[in-house]
């Protein structure tokens, strides 16, 4: 069983599955571009699934139907994500209330722009809208943190039948998932007149943040119920059966990706990218070594380059549109968002703490 704290290839994928949202929102043009997309794909899954998978880790709570216990570890997480996602949304409310004044909105405008009753909908039944995006920033990102909320809400409310159901659950709102992805290529509809290919139709707490969180909590408890029946397997043969099968998984994925990508063109998301998220949960378990720099820069910056990247870009095509930092091309876009964000969010971060740490050390 791996522990999340000390899993430095789980850093690792974080902080590479941040550059890979950053790919998603400043695309990179031309036919690598597209292969880097279809991997993409498997970033926002993955950090719902690794988010489930610890969710009840080294605790019987779940196995044993503990409903006060599952509630408990799920309102304790709760309350963080929810002073996290205070801050983040403050952050971005007042980037986009600066930046419209500044383009000549008052106040009033600026707030029933975004806060009207069509925005409530698409926030409340989607976690998209301008509730929480507009044109000072025009991705939103956030709608993860959101849906989040919402899938820890909804286990509290639950618990009852997470035991027995979650499986299910899962397995169909996956199949739901994808049905959408086949109405989208073969027979777009406009659920509530909103077609159907409109991103947060599909990415949306529902069939997305629900099934991939539930994927998480599956494979912990297999994981963990394995461990307990072979017992007597030595851990570290077992850590490495799954290693293997994890990476072969990984590339399996990959490929699947591609492939689908180039039958069906671009997606929300495709089969092998459930697959890579499965394959980076069983490798996890083997808790490969993964050098001494890279993975503590997805520890110290993967969540804030999630979080803040877009106003990176943001911040970025306002300098270049106002001629103070020089026009980039399609293609130095991404790299430049992730040297930024690297810099801002992971390197001078880890130097600070580094250099704190050391100077404690000299005091004591």
């Amino acid at each position: 069983m791996t522990n999340k704290k000390d899993n430095e290839f789980l850093y690792l994928i974080k902080l590479i599955a941040c550059l890979f949202v950053i790919t998603i929102h400043a695309p990179i043009p031309g036919f690598f571009g597209n292969g880097i997309g279809s991997l993409s794909r498997f970033a926002v899954p993955f950090f719902f699934a690794v988010t489930g998978r610890f969710l009840f880790s080294g605790s019987t709570v779940l196995r044993s139907g503990d409903v006060p216990g599952i509630r408990a570890a799920v309102t304790k997480r709760l309350l963080k994500l929810l002073k996290v996602t205070a801050i983040v949304y403050f952050i971005h409310t007042l980037f986009s209330l600066i930046v419209n004044m500044l383009q000549g909105m008052s106040i009033g405008e600026w707030f029933s722009m975004k806060y009207n009753a069509y925005e409530a909908f698409i926030f409340f039944l989607f976690n998209s809208g301008r509730f929480i995006y507009d044109g000072s920033y025009v991705f939103d990102h956030m709608w993860y943190l959101f849906a989040l909320i919402y899938v820890y809400v909804l286990i509290i409310i639950f618990a009852p039948l997470m035991k027995r159901f979650k499986a299910l659950v899962m397995a169909l709102l996956l199949g739901l998932l994808f049905f959408g992805q086949w109405l989208r290529i073969y027979y777009p509809i406009r659920p509530f007149d909103i077609s159907i290919h409109t991103p947060f139709m599909l990415r949306n707490w529902l069939l997305f943040g629900m099934p991939f969180v539930l994927l998480g909590v599956v494979m912990g408890e297999l994981l963990e119920a394995t461990d307990n029946a072979d017992s007597g397997k030595e851990p570290a043969i077992r850590a490495k059966n799954r290693g293997k099968a994890g990476a072969f998984l990984i590339i399996a994925g990959m490929v699947m990706s591609a492939i689908e990508d180039r039958i069906f063109g671009s997606q929300e998301i495709f089969i092998g990218s459930v697959v890579i998220v499965i394959g980076i949960l069983l490798v996890a378990e083997l808790r490969p070594y993964c050098g001494k720099f890279l993975w503590k820069l997805g520890k110290m910056g993967s969540s804030n380059i999630y979080f803040y990247h877009v106003l990176v870009i943001a911040v970025l095509d306002l300098l270049s549109q106002n001629g103070i930092i020089p026009m980039y091309a399609m293609w130095q876009k991404p790299l430049i968002v992730m040297a930024v964000s690297l810099i801002l969010f992971a390197i001078i971060p880890f130097v600070v703490k580094k250099g704190y740490l050391n100077e404690q050390t000299t005091v004591s």
